[in-house]
């Protein structure tokens, strides 16, 4: 096992190699070869690498294997097994302990290490559920390892029994498995935390030590509950005209953005945020730095595409500047709120309406059933919405 820090690699194979003939050449002569093509296609894959760019074999057969079972778009589901992997290599490392000698005391010990003891830079706790999922990951690693019969451990062994006695019939490990078993669960228990909201003063402070060109995105995420991907991915042709804006009454504009799982929903947008943005791309925008960026709506001063790195560090140095513990995902949970909160009051004035199910839309949840989402189409664009994102956009200038 590599003695040097370990870090994740994101790479598209069509990007990265161009051709499935650079592959076989890059790799001629390998038994391999065949076995690559078959990833060519997967689109945004993530690799763990030292830090001399030497990837990790099975931990990347692994990543390899996930990236073609997601429907991510993005490479966020592979990228974050990616970062929830690497904590289970580096402690095995630490106790000088093999992949193939893992066992289960060790994956108990790390569940501990991860929940009671203090982490990164900012020397903070994790959350359960992030303690969880990097629990989980470690024990999929393994089982998979396990079932493929190329990384057989001890651990491995005791987890793929758990799961096969744990589902009857199927020697396929489910997630259920992991804590089904009271008397010796195996990840940590999830506490549900509510969502942090930001007061009115919180909002306006931050929109005040806001950078120029971070403002626009922050008011993206909290008047559309647009997570960071789906605002950095948006693109000028996702927009209206500035004609087609002034001709909606509503004051609510409809843009089909893709959203989490590669779903393509639509998402309601103040007219005055679209107006600023359209001004934005005409006015303020840097010009591209190549011309696959010309359709990105958000650039950063170098003329390529704003990423979510940059955006949540933009964002935790505002928050920083004002005493605040937020980050960026809280701009989501405040839109979710106010919204919710926005629409309990308009039903309450006599008007039937199922709040949740309309909120769930606005959110892009993908527990919506599909005929419910043109039935909520209807609530979400509600006049108590309209209201409750003119509050939030008017908090945010």
């Amino acid at each position: 096992m590599p003695r040097r820090k370990l870090k994740v690699l994101q790479l598209n194979p069509h990007r990265e190699f161009g051709t499935r003939e650079t592959v076989v050449m890059l790799v001629a002569g390998e038994s391999s070869d065949g076995e690559l093509l078959h990833y060519f296609d997967v689109g945004e894959m993530a690799a763990i690498v030292d830090d001399d760019g030497v990837p990790l074999q099975w931990p990347c057969a692994f990543l390899a294997e996930t990236a073609l079972k997601t429907r991510s778009a993005t490479g966020d589901t592979v990228r974050t097994y990616a970062e929830a992997l690497i904590p289970w290599l580096e402690f095995l490392r630490k106790k000088n302990i093999d992949l193939i000698h893992a066992t289960e005391e060790h994956l108990g010990l790390y569940k501990n290490h991860l929940v009671n003891e203090r982490h990164g830079d900012r020397n903070l706790q994790y959350a359960s559920s992030t303690a969880n999922h990097r629990v989980v990951v470690a024990a999929q690693f393994h089982i998979w390892g396990q079932r493929r019969s190329v990384m057989d451990s001890p651990l491995g062994e005791f987890l793929r029994e758990r799961a096969v006695g744990h589902v009857p019939g199927s020697p396929v490990w489910s997630p259920r498995a992991m804590s089904m078993d009271s008397r010796s669960p195996i990840a940590p228990r999830v506490v549900k935390r509510l969502p942090k909201v930001l007061s009115l003063e919180e909002i306006a402070s931050l929109f005040v030590v806001a950078p120029a060109r971070y403002r626009l995105l922050f008011q993206w995420c909290i008047t559309t509950g647009t997570r960071r991907f789906e605002v950095c991915s948006l693109k000028i042709q996702d927009l209206p005209t500035a004609s087609q804006v002034a001709a909606m009454d509503s004051g609510l504009v409809p843009i089909e953005v893709l959203r989490k799982g590669s779903r393509l929903l639509t998402i309601q947008a103040p007219a005055k945020l679209v107006e600023a943005t359209l001004w934005h791309v005409l006015v303020d925008r840097p010009e591209p730095a190549d011309p696959q960026y010309r359709n990105f709506v958000f650039l950063n001063r170098r003329g390529r595409p704003v990423n979510r790195v940059s955006l949540t560090r933009a964002f935790r140095r505002c928050a920083d500047e004002i005493g605040s513990r937020a980050t960026l995902h809280h701009l989501r949970h405040t839109f979710a709120v106010q919204v919710l909160e926005a629409l309990e009051n308009y039903q309450g004035k006599g008007k039937p309406m199922n709040s949740i199910k309309a909120l769930q839309v606005m959110m892009g949840h993908s527990n919506i059933a599909t005929t419910e989402l043109y039935l909520r189409a209807v609530e979400a664009s509600s006049d108590a919405v309209l209201n409750a994102l003119d509050f939030l956009y008017g908090a945010s200038l």
